[in-house]
């Protein structure tokens, strides 16, 4: 999140390195950004284990395949974006007004009503669903992919090189999404006293692209932005394929531990779980 600050007015279309490098400006809604990572990631996990044990379920078999792997991602990534779409509205509007969190989100709801938080919730759907397979599915395919070839590398470096194989197909892919939907955000509420705001003719993604294809080049214009962002989706992929498997050791490994006290079976059925 404090790498990608400075980014945010880029792809607004209103770039200025003073005020984007200035930390009274570009890190305005940082705290409410920061404390949104932990429960969406949280979601996203949480999500993509009740999708892929249902469909386990359904289909009555142990392991799913490639392909309903990653479209447990996709619809994990959709549910978080529920609960993510209006904090970054609140989040990007509070950093082009400067108002307070709670202030900002009643401005948004009194002249939007409460579906005004959910403003560019599709763009939203569509970017975390991307992000959630390129990590969740697709980077350990591509590592598997890249252990069956026998290639003399450490499992380290194995996981740096899948983290950015497919760190960097997830922002490709999703970053236009992104794009568009903070453009779409971003316009909940008018910039200045006495304007309408942007919502007031851009109503949906279509009319976003109408919008910047107008105002110059779509194609660089949708990826405003695009390397900060980058970096920072090889960086989460990789802080979640190793924060993962040792985590997920470490509560291994403690449940063992615990037999001592005697609670190993209630544990271990939760772990399992």
């Amino acid at each position: 999140m404090a790498i990608m600050r400075p980014a945010t007015e880029l792809q607004q279309q209103r770039f200025s390195l003073a005020r984007a490098m200035n930390p009274a400006y570009c890190y305005r809604g940082l705290p409410l950004a920061i404390a949104s990572i932990a429960p969406i990631t949280c979601i996203q996990f949480g999500a993509n284990s009740l999708f892929s044990s249902t469909m386990k379920a359904a289909k009555g078999k142990a392991e799913l395949n490639e392909f309903e792997k990653l479209l447990s991602a996709v619809l994990a990534g959709a549910a978080s974006a529920l609960v993510q779409c209006p904090c970054q509205l609140v989040e990007v509007n509070q950093s082009n007004h400067g108002s307070s969190m709670l202030a900002t989100a009643r401005r948004v709801v009194s002249q939007n009503g409460l579906l005004g938080l959910y403003r560019g919730y599709t763009m939203g759907a569509i970017r975390e669903g991307i992000f959630c397979s390129s990590y969740m599915a697709i980077n350990p395919m591509v590592k598997g992919w890249i252990h069956e070839r026998e290639l003399e590398l450490s499992d380290n470096s194995t996981t740096l090189l899948s983290s950015v194989v497919s760190g960097t197909l997830g922002a490709a892919l999703s970053h236009p999404a992104d794009t568009l939907k903070t453009r779409l955000q971003a316009g909940a509420l008018p910039l200045r006293p006495g304007e309408p705001a942007e919502a007031s003719r851009i109503s949906g993604p279509i009319a976003a692209l109408k919008d910047i294809s107008e105002k110059g080049d779509l194609l660089k214009k949708c990826f405003a932005g695009f390397s900060p962002r980058l970096f920072r989706l090889i960086c989460c992929t990789y802080i979640y394929s190793t924060c993962t498997e040792s985590l997920e050791a470490l509560w291994h490994s403690a449940t063992v531990d615990l037999v001592v006290g005697g609670t190993r079976v209630q544990v271990t059925q939760s772990y399992n779980t």
